[in-house]
């Protein structure tokens, strides 16, 4: 199943770190099924990624607002799914082949806080309604919650 994958962290928590930024970029660029690669993180660790340009990756600012960041990473995803990846922890093939068997079967998939797993269309649907409605969101999991029509499903990374 091709995707793109979207690295999306405000870079806050204490365990992200751009070491983790560029060894996840590494392990989504190694990945044949892996068309795209967004970045939506700190201006500062974008700038950096900026200096040395990598194949397939697609640098986003992440803006100051939790709906505009929310919604400008997801207008960059070219592909019908998305993985969506924080940065306190580093992806592994066997995680991700796992979300993508499940993504297959499931338009959205919750892995861990760091990993998760949707149909493009569901997710752009429901960060939609969520900023209709006015909900207080700041992840794109809990935007499809938010819709309630499809849960999220969780499996065990």
């Amino acid at each position: 199943m091709e995707y793109t994958a979207l690295i999306f962290d405000d870079c806050q928590d204490e365990t992200d770190s751009y070491e983790n930024l560029i060894d996840t970029i590494n392990v989504y660029k190694n990945d044949p099924m892996c068309k795209q690669i967004v970045v939506s993180c700190t201006a500062e660790w974008l700038l950096r990624l900026a200096h040395s340009p990598i194949s397939k990756v697609l640098l986003v600012q992440m803006a100051n607002t939790p709906y505009v960041a929310l919604l400008n990473g997801l207008k960059a995803v070219s592909m019908e799914n998305v993985l969506v990846n924080g940065l306190s922890n580093v992806p592994t093939n066997e995680d991700i082949q796992k979300i993508l068997s499940s993504l297959s079967q499931y338009p959205a998939i919750y892995m861990n806080k760091d990993l998760q797993a949707f149909d493009t269309r569901l997710l752009m649907f429901s960060l939609q309604v969520a900023i209709e409605q006015n909900l207080a969101i700041d992840t794109y999991a809990q935007a499809v919650e938010a819709l309630g029509e499809t849960p999220l499903q969780h499996i065990k990374g």
